[in-house]
C-alpha cells in the first residue's frame, strides 16, 4: 500500500503537532492497521504529575488508529484526508486503570463495517509491545463525511 519508512502518521491525519498520538504506522491494508504508540513522561493526554496514562484515554488513541487507516487509504486513491468523528464505543473493556509511563503499545485496527455514506464500526485494540497483554478493546463506531454540505450540516454552517 505505502511505504511505512517514509509516510509518517501526521501525513494521514487531520490531526497535528502533539495531537498525533501514533508514532509509527507499521502496517496496513484493505481491513486493518497496525501502528506503535508509547506513553512517555511528555504525553500530551498525561495527567499532570500522573504514573500513567488513565486507560479511558487510551480510546483516542485507538480512535486514532482509525483515522490513520482512513487517511492512509484516502492518500493512495488520491483524496484529501477528511476530518472523522467518534460517535461512540461498544464493549470498551479497560484492563487497568491505567497504561504506565514509559509503555510502548502496539495499535490494532480491524474494519468490522463500513458503509457508503462513511459510518463505520472498527475493533480495536491496544496491546503492551513487550508482553503482547491486551490493556485496552473495544468497537469503535465512527463517521466520517464524504461531501462538504455533510460536514457542514454537521457543524452547523451554511454552504452560502
Amino acid at each position: 500500500m505505502l511505504d511505512w519508512d517514509k509516510v509518517t502518521p501526521a501525513q494521514i491525519m487531520p490531526h497535528s503537532g502533539h495531537m498525533v498520538l501514533l508514532d509509527k504506522i507499521i502496517f496496513c491494508d484493505e481491513m486493518q492497521l497496525q501502528a506503535y504508540a508509547h506513553i512517555d513522561e511528555q504525553h500530551f493526554l498525561l495527567p499532570e504529575n500522573a504514573a500513567g496514562l488513565p486507560s479511558y484515554l487510551g480510546a483516542e488513541i485507538m480512535a486514532q488508529g482509525v483515522a490513520a487507516w482512513a487517511g492512509a487509504h484516502w492518500l493512495v486513491y488520491g483524496e484529501p484526508i477528511r476530518l472523522g468523528f467518534l460517535l461512540g464505543t461498544r464493549k470498551l473493556v479497560f484492563r487497568q486503570p491505567e497504561i504506565k509511563i514509559g509503555t510502548q503499545l502496539l495499535v490494532l485496527i480491524k474494519q468490522s463495517w463500513q458503509d457508503d455514506s462513511g459510518m463505520g464500526v472498527f475493533d480495536c485494540e491496544l496491546r503492551c509491545r513487550e508482553t503482547d497483554e491486551i490493556l485496552v478493546s473495544g468497537a469503535m463506531n465512527v463517521y466520517s463525511p464524504t461531501n462538504l454540505s455533510d460536514l457542514a450540516r454537521i457543524l452547523g454552517k451554511n454552504n452560502e
